[in-house]
């Protein structure tokens, strides 16, 4: 039987829902301005992306090293380059669901970036317990535990565990079907063959990317440069600075393993996880084991 995560479930205050209102309009307002959403849930390797894709730019443009794209910050300096919205979609979605239809992304360059349903909700876990504070937890109106649970007690029973991530993509995956000009990546694929995968999302964002740019790019993201950079606090913006050196998991660029939350979890607890994936994650996703 599995066991129910102990939360302490919180009275959300009128501020922190005024909070979230705010980011619902700049997340709307900065998706208008936008030429490319590129969206995924958080801890699927977002980050990573977005890092290799700012390096591109920063190569072929000699933008600064230590900044990566964010909103227009790299439009300003070279308008050749389009502007770009990071979003989960989930403040967004407070004023338009997924299933919106006219949905606010329908004129926008679409990059889709899944991953494994169980892999982000581990990651997920760490970010949770490590690096996100109170606070934020409020105006993301996730649950505050009153102890660190399990990891399997989290993605099994928590409101933001396993079948949070799992409904998510499958609602993803049918707006991308109503969505003319869209990009799915798998975080698996990339990692796999980091230079194809980002070939194809230069393509895609129609830079002009040379192979020669693309490995150099590849290289940078290297997941241990990431962290030496990350701990020697490299880059301008703090989120991507390490909250405690000696901890890895307070890391925002963690492990990044494929299947890495197997080490984790027992035979039964995997087996548990296959089960959620084969009865109700849409196979186009390519997570289906069997």
């Amino acid at each position: 039987m599995l066991k129910r995560l102990s939360t302490r479930l919180f009275w959300r205050s009128p501020l922190s829902e005024f909070r979230r209102l705010l980011r619902s309009r700049r997340e709307l307002k900065r998706l208008a301005a936008s030429d490319i959403a590129f969206i995924s849930y958080a801890k699927s390797g977002r980050t990573w992306t977005r890092v290799m894709i700012s390096r591109l730019y920063q190569s072929k443009y000699g933008l600064p090293k230590d900044t990566i794209v964010d909103n227009d910050n790299y439009h300003r300096l070279n308008p050749a380059i389009p502007v770009f919205l990071f979003t989960m979609g989930n403040y967004i979605a407070d004023i338009y669901p997924i299933e919106h239809r006219p949905s606010p992304y329908r004129d926008k360059k679409l990059i889709f970036l899944a991953r494994h349903p169980a892999d982000t909700a581990v990651s997920s876990y760490f970010q949770l317990y490590n690096r996100t504070t109170r606070q934020k937890l409020d105006v993301k109106r996730l649950p505050t535990a009153t102890e660190k649970p399990e990891i399997f007690t989290h993605l099994s029973t928590s409101p933001v565990g396993m079948s949070h991530v799992i409904d998510y993509l499958n609602r993803w995956q049918d707006a991308l079907q109503d969505h003319p000009d869209h990009l799915l990546v798998r975080y698996e694929d990339l990692r796999a063959e980091p230079a194809k995968e980002l070939a194809r999302i230069g393509a895609f964002l129609d830079g002009g990317f040379t192979p020669e740019l693309v490995a150099e790019a590849v290289e940078f993201a290297e997941f241990e440069n990431l962290q030496k950079l990350e701990r020697d606090k490299f880059f301008a913006s703090d989120k991507l600075h390490a909250r405690d050196n000696d901890n890895p998991d307070s890391f925002k660029v963690r492990r990044g393993k494929v299947g890495g939350y197997r080490d984790y979890l027992t035979p039964d607890q995997i087996a548990w996880v296959e089960r959620e994936i084969a009865t109700k994650l849409r196979p186009e996703f390519g997570y289906r084991t069997g």
